[in-house]
């Protein structure tokens, strides 16, 4: 789908359609959008509206306008008590509860004299649609939902709630895929900090459950403040500090005793695995000055260890200790102006060790193999000062700072790496070939601005984001003369005798690559939300962005500017009282270049190999150093001397951004009679496609016929043909799969267009429909009910910027188009495409001081082909392919996984205490033990092989969880 069908569609129906998704809204603060009625539903101008925070005291007040409205923008969100006075009717009191984003609430009063006008609705304050808003998603009142419904406690279980949501592969973690999009395509935001994993885009950094107030999933239909994402955005608000000291101490914990296992597979012993987590929150706020200063501290401490065995005969076991501490300021200089600090940190330090183990006795060995430390996480700090000059300007201004360590080191690092085949598969005690170690650090500036003139409400917000990423790939090992990395040992069996003996070939490598790498991060966006009429909502919004990532010498590598992301739609209030509206939306996303991107190939590499004898000695302790004899080595081939390459080779100069279109067609109602009386109905429509991506691919048989096309099939200059140079697999670029290119050969010195023709890729490919019937009830102090359902569709040639049929997390430079081989049949079912998604949780009061909850889910399967060797084309990455056995096997084709069906339940009791709050809990998960299976094995064909078929073709790889039981308590008091 292009952009360019739908602007002549904006035109012909401007008049009706042309909104973007809630653009009153903003990421931390809510806006209290009222109408001041009489009964008979006639507007009441002149009204005094007076509003207080019940947490902290400050108050606004206001007028309502000639049509009855009133507006207090830039509120922190939570309740509020609410006086409307007007001349002729009694004065209104009442409690709201002011969202993130715009909450709308009607006021009616009721007149003072009797019989002046017919009654026809209930006085007080009600809550009203909100016909600003055309976003899809789902927005959760974190402490309320954990109290009454069953959730795991993560941010994930909370995405895993909204409509067309489902769980990702388990390669990337605990991850889910909005609307069709890899798991890598969201964005993670907190209090206005954007804390979404930049190197790939998996996930972000974690925040508890108790630290939360608000969030917000938006699955669709977002406005143009937020950008960065194509899949959706996680927007979360965190807790503040009131009037009242409170105190607050929880716990959970997971016995391994009250947790079963799951079936075994070819791959994994997991029978045989052993789970224990303890979860501890102790939190504390209040005033600092009354009514003005405010804190909220949270400490997390948890311990998380997993015992679990391979079928290779080795024991793992992992202990993961995370300490979170988080804190909240909040300082009202005036009552309209707010400051606020909010500070977290992350950081995890897990331990793995390695032993022997003999899964036929259970037998683990009391030898330590080896062990390899973890270090995750780190800072995150935020600054915002939000002023409301008056009701019809406001400003904010937000300054923070995201940090996060990637480093993975073990006993063994210092050992180098031996590959010696005979007459045992290895030698040595490394951890592995290679080592790695990271870093990650954000700076965001934002400035935002609110005006409402006359009917428009405007939105301008500015956005800048400095990345940086520190990134070291060493072979394992030191070489401290050298100084640079280790050494990758291998021997050769020259004799053939199935020994390597003295004497015989040994390969010596060296490889270090890495550095500092910069990305650079702009958007400018405004929006014009506009009541045209009493009933349609007019909006019109544009983000334009821009993205600048830098080599490892800190010069531009790649840099994509002039992205405008158009954003248009709008509600019509259909029956003109308020009780139902159509909204419809178009809007383009923008994806960034992950940083991961700049650090494969724009780094520093220094790449060496060497051939010697082996004097038939290991050196180094524990067999790790094979010797070398004297004077034996050959000449040093040197492959790269770690300088960073020159990117015009590499890089497409037309290169455009990752971005997708979407549409959303949707009417939204409270039914008014049968058995749903009362309930909210949500129905919609939602078209998705990527318009473009970004991956490497390669360009050997391109540029041969563009040698052949100029003639330079002989001799391109320096004696050697271009069959030479581009032999097979010699130039791979970064570009857009489909399209034109322009790329630099270094050979001869030019820069050529290589024509989509040419290059014979077809163009990326991946389209989402889908349609929601969502259902709910809220709670009422007895019971609540929330129901989705979305039967949808995902297919195309491409999942997007994470690769499930293997793992791969390389955003950008997946393996999906490195081969034009690779990209027949892979067109079917991607691995995301889920038909059918059943969602329904609940809550029931079942005694005074009992509550019960529940949260089921039905998934549909997922679809599997054939992976396995191409018949013609040399595959160098084996079975990598959408052929089994010389036959074209077509993606989503051959196999299915099963429905997974679960059903998790959950108990609150709350006895009577002397002091405060105590709530004793416990939770089901998988009450019914269901063992479905969520994946199977998708190679075909092992090796490069063509008719090698695997034994383990179809075999399941992964279960759904199994049940386990938390148990927990949680006790609130005042101090």
């Amino acid at each position: 789908m292009k952009a360019s069908k739908f602007y002549g569609l904006f035109i012909a129906l401007a008049v009706l359609v042309v909104a973007p998704s809630s653009f009153a809204e903003d990421a931390t603060s809510g806006t209290l959008s009222g109408n001041v009625l009489s009964q008979g539903g006639n507007a009441v101008s002149g009204a005094t509206v007076v509003i207080e925070s019940s947490a902290t005291g400050v108050g606004k007040s206001s007028a309502s306008n000639a049509d009855g409205s009133v507006r207090f923008p830039m509120l922190p969100i939570g309740s509020y008590q609410v006086t409307v006075s007007a001349a002729g009717f009694d004065t209104l009191d009442d409690t709201i509860y002011v969202r993130v984003g715009n909450s709308a609430y009607d006021f009616v009063l009721v007149s003072s004299a009797t019989g002046i006008e017919e009654i026809v609705v209930t006085a007080g304050a009600r809550e009203a649609m909100d016909f600003d808003s055309t976003t899809t998603g789902i927005s959760i009142d974190v402490a309320d939902l954990i109290s009454k419904t069953p959730l795991s406690r993560n941010m994930t279980s909370l995405v895993l709630l909204a409509p067309g949501t489902s769980k990702g592969d388990s390669a990337f973690g605990n991850l889910a895929s909005i609307s069709g999009s890899s798991v890598a395509e969201n964005a993670y935001i907190i209090n206005g900090l954007n804390i979404t994993n930049f190197r790939n885009f998996t996930g972000g950094s974690t925040v508890p459950f108790e630290f939360l107030e608000e969030v917000q999933v938006k699955t669709g239909g977002y406005a143009a403040e937020f950008g960065k994402a194509i899949g959706g955005v996680v927007n979360s608000v965190t807790k503040s500090g009131s009037n009242e000291f409170e105190f607050s101490i929880n716990a959970s914990f997971y016995p391994d005793s009250l947790y079963e296992t799951q079936p075994d597979t070819f791959a994994s012993l997991n029978s045989h695995d052993q789970n224990e987590y303890l979860e501890y929150n102790v939190s504390v706020s209040g005033p600092i000055i009354k009514d003005r200063v405010f804190f909220y501290l949270l400490a997390n401490p948890n311990d998380d260890e997993t015992d679990y065995p391979t079928v290779s005969g080795t024991m793992y076991n992992r202990a993961d200790k995370e300490e979170f501490y988080g804190g909240k300021l909040d300082v009202f200089i005036t009552d309209n102006i707010h400051l606020e600090y909010t500070y977290f940190t992350d950081e995890n330090s897990g331990v793995r060790e390695s032993r022997d183990y003999d899964d036929t006795t259970s037998t683990i060995g009391n030898e330590l193999k080896g062990t390899t430390y973890y270090n995750t996480g780190g800072d995150n700090k935020i600054t915002k000062l939000s002023w409301a000059f008056n009701d019809a300007f406001t400003l904010a201004a937000t300054y923070g700072e995201n940090e996060y360590e990637r480093t993975v080191a073990g006993t063994g690092d210092a050992y180098s790496w031996v590959w010696w085949p005979y007459p045992t598969a290895s030698r040595g005690i490394a951890s592995g070939l290679v080592t790695e170690n990271g870093r990650d650090r954000r700076e965001i500036f934002k400035i935002d601005a609110d005006l409402y003139i006359g009917k428009h409400h405007l939105r301008i917000g500015f956005e800048d984001e400095d990345l940086n990423s520190v990134a070291q790939t060493t072979y394992s090992g030191s070489n401290a003369e050298e100084n640079r990395g280790g050494y990758y040992y291998r021997g050769y069996d020259d004799n053939g005798n199935g020994v390597i003996e003295a004497g015989e070939t040994l390969r010596l490598r060296v490889y270090k690559s890495g550095g500092s790498f910069d990305t650079l991060q702009k958007a400018v966006y405004i929006q014009d939300s506009w009541d045209a009429t009493d009933r349609l909502n007019v909006n019109i919004g544009l983000r334009r962005s821009e993205y600048d990532n830098r080599n490892a010498d800190g010069g531009t590598f790649i840099k994509v500017d002039g992205q405008d992301a158009l954003r248009l739609g709008a509600t019509f209030d259909v029956a003109g009282d308020g009780s139902s509206k159509l909204y419809a939306s178009f809007g383009e996303y923008y994806l960034p270049i992950a940083a991961n991107t700049n650090i494969r190939l724009s780094g520093g590499e220094y790449f060496s190999q060497q051939f010697c004898s082996w004097d038939g000695t290991f050196a180094g302790g524990e067999e790790s150093i094979p010797g070398v004899e004297a004077g034996s080595c050959g000449a040093l081939g040197l492959y790269g001397d770690g300088s960073v390459p020159d990117t015009r080779a590499g890089t497409d100069a037309n290169i455009k951004p990752m971005h997708s279109e979407e549409i959303i067609l949707g009417y939204q109602t409270t039914l008014e009679r049968g058995r749903l009386e009362g309930w909210d109905m949500n129905v919609y429509f939602v078209d998705r496609d990527l318009a473009s991506t970004i991956e490497d691919v390669l360009i050997d048989h391109a540029v041969l016929k563009w040698c052949a096309d100029n003639g330079l099939t002989d001799d391109v200059g320096d004696g050697h043909s271009c069959e030479w140079h581009w032999y097979g697999t010699h130039q791979y670029v970064l570009t857009n799969p489909g399209e034109d290119m322009s790329i630099y050969l270094p050979e001869v010195d030019q820069q050529v267009t290589l024509t989509k023709e040419q290059l014979a890729y077809p163009a990326v490919n991946r389209e989402y429909k889908g349609l929601t019937v969502e259902l709910e009830r809220p709670w009422d102090g007895d019971w609540s009910a929330k129901f989705s359902y979305t039967n949808s569709s995902t297919k195309g040639n491409y999942e997007g910027t994470v690769k499930s049929d293997n793992g791969q997390d390389d955003a950008g430079i997946t393996q999906d188009f490195d081969f034009v081989a690779f990209t027949e049949g892979a067109y079917g079912k991607l691995p995301n495409h889920r038909a059918h998604n059943l969602k329904f949780f609940g809550s029931r009061r079942l005694t005074d001081n009992l509550i019960g909850g529940i949260n089921f889910s039905a998934l549909s399967p997922r679809y599997y082909g054939c992976i396995g060797n191409h018949p013609t084309d040399p595959n160098v990455y084996t079975a990598s392919s959408w052929y089994c056995n010389g036959v074209l096997t077509p993606r989503g084709q051959s196999a299915k996984s099963d429905w997974v069906h679960t059903l998790d339940a959950l108990l609150v009791y709350s006895p009577t205490v002397r002091r405060g709050d105590l709530k004793l809990k416990v939770d089901i998960f998988n009450v019914f033990n269901s063992d479905d299976v969520t994946d199977i094995y998708e190679y075909g064909e092992t090796g490069a092989t063509v008719g090698d078929m695997s034994p383990n073709y179809l075999k399941p790889t992964g279960y759904q969880a199994p049940r386990r039981v938390r148990l927990g308590f949680q006790w609130d008091f005042g101090l």
